[in-house]
């Protein structure tokens, strides 16, 4: 099931916008064969990538190369634009240790116009999810099924639509 998952990840990440040097934000509690999809996608495309690192994800466990810029998460930090930077999507393949409305909030502010989020959850967590989103001024939510348990919830972000 995990090939099944990683084939229909990597279809994603290749159905995005080819725009040049995109910035990817990614959020992992492990450095599993989907991480390394990203990342191997990243690499070959020329995009940068922000980690940040959830508990769990041991610094030693990442592969050596530059093209990965790391950070601890830290629940009390504010946003996840560092510097300005935003970032043209997000992803979380880890669960998130802090309240889900608080948590899309600060990734919203980090994730670039018309820029997605991808949470990748169990069915009944993206079912909890999607009021959730739409409250933080998401839009165009969608689920993309990466096997049988696991589901890719999109969600975009666009600046001034909602309430």
């Amino acid at each position: 099931m995990q090939k099944r998952r990683t084939q229909t990840f990597r279809m994603l990440l290749e159905s995005l916008q080819p725009y040049p040097r995109m910035q990817f934000l990614l959020f992992a509690r492990e450095w599993g064969e989907m991480e390394a999809t990203l990342l191997e996608f990243c690499e070959e495309e020329d995009h940068s990538l922000m980690l940040y690192r959830l508990e769990g994800l041991d610094e030693g466990a990442l592969p050596e190369t530059p093209r990965i810029r790391q950070r601890p998460y830290r629940r009390e930090q504010p946003r996840y634009n560092l510097q300005g930077k935003l970032y043209n999507h997000a992803f979380v393949l880890g669960e998130i240790p802090e309240a889900p409305g608080e948590f899309a909030k600060k990734v919203y502010t980090g994730i670039a116009n018309a820029g997605g989020l991808y949470l990748q959850l169990s069915s009944s967590e993206a079912q909890r999810w999607e009021p959730i989103l739409e409250a933080s001024n998401y839009v165009a939510l969608s689920r993309i099924d990466l096997d049988r348990e696991r589901t890719m919830l999109y969600a975009r972000k666009m600046h001034g639509w909602g309430g």
